[in-house]
């Protein structure tokens, strides 16, 4: 990892700390989301899953619809959220088992007490992340000055800090608009703000509606910077490993079937994540989504000896991180099969 990627990183922490603290009454789910008790699921019964409108999170809905959950024995309840916020709160409070989450998010979960592990990483974006701007913005530098929506603690604010830091430009250089992200394109096209960073299918939505919108910075411009992961909760990992284990395996068989039939995959993700699947024919292209066989290469190699612990490091020099923090032991490779 870059020493600039990882001052990036660093920079964006903080909001994701101030997340994660306290993290069980601050937000509450969507109204689609599962509002049982805190008490963990028991074998055989549903895993809640929490899950966003984003592409990344995609093979979920192919595994689901496609059937490979019931093929391979287990049942997964998706929750859906539209903000990191929330299903971050639902995990922490223990409504959710298991959360697709950015991997900024991962330690800051660990480090602030709350009790899961990585044991899948998910997606990394490209083209997919994007900041947006509308007329009298044409590149980074010229956010100076201006309003921009994002939202706090999640990768927006991950991708906008590193392109901030290279533009010679920091936070305090800019007006802070603070919104979810599937606010960011509406504020945009309204004109209630002169920039804004989101994710697709948003970025599609946005660059698709004629109205002068242009994307002056993508994540594939830094790349490593955006990845998404899997946590689980670890009592849910050592009370039913096996189980898990098929979850994981789900999704490979729905990332192979993207493979073999990706046009009707794309229709599956589309649907899923709210969109038309012609209007993401491109934003598909941005994403990477990760193999069993991929993870076990990077969760007991590059990612696990380099990446976390350097993000780890970096956060606890600069005073995010209390104590000490083992990166490598935030992540749980048992479950990956062979």
């Amino acid at each position: 990892m870059t020493s600039r990627l990882l001052r990036s990183l660093a920079a964006s922490a903080a909001a994701t700390a101030a997340l994660a603290l306290g993290l069980a009454g601050c937000a509450a789910p969507s109204a689609d989301s599962d509002s049982g008790s805190a008490a963990g699921a028991s074998a055989g019964e549903a895993f809640r899953m929490g899950t966003q409108p984003w592409l990344g999170y995609g093979q979920w809905y192919v595994a689901d619809e496609q059937g490979f959950f019931e093929d391979r024995g287990v049942d997964v309840e998706l929750s859906n959220f539209n903000a990191d916020a929330d299903v971050n709160a639902a995990l922490a409070a223990g409504r959710l088992d298991m959360a697709n989450v950015g991997a900024q998010a991962a330690l800051q979960f660990i480090e602030e007490g709350v009790d899961v592990s990585i044991v899948l990483m998910l997606d990394s974006a490209t083209t997919a992340d994007a900041i947006l701007s509308g007329a009298g913005v044409e590149e980074v530098a010229d956010l100076a000055g201006k309003s921009v929506a994002f939202e706090r603690g999640a990768t927006s604010e991950i991708l906008l800090a590193e392109a901030l830091e290279e533009a010679g430009l920091s936070f305090d250089d800019i007006e802070v608009v603070e919104a979810s992200a599937d606010k960011v394109a509406p504020m945009l096209l309204a004109g209630r703000v002169d920039a804004g960073v989101t994710y697709e299918p948003y970025v599609s939505e946005a660059l698709g509606a004629d109205a002068g919108v242009s994307a002056v910075a993508t994540a594939g411009e830094y790349p490593g910077l955006i990845t998404d992961v899997l946590v689980v909760r670890n009592d849910v990992l050592d009370e039913r490993p096996d189980e898990v284990s098929e979850v994981l395996a789900a999704w490979d068989d729905a990332v192979a079937f993207t493979e073999s039939d990706t046009e009707t995959a794309r229709g599956i993700i589309a649907a899923g994540v709210g969109s038309d699947v012609a209007d993401l024919e491109t934003a598909f292209d941005g994403v990477h989504y990760y193999t069993l066989a991929e993870n076990r290469d990077e969760l007991t190699g590059a990612y696990a000896e380099e990446t976390l612990p350097a993000l780890a490091a970096v956060a606890e020099r600069i005073g995010l991180i209390s104590g000490d923090v083992d990166a490598s032991a935030a992540i749980r490779t048992e479950f990956l099969g062979e």
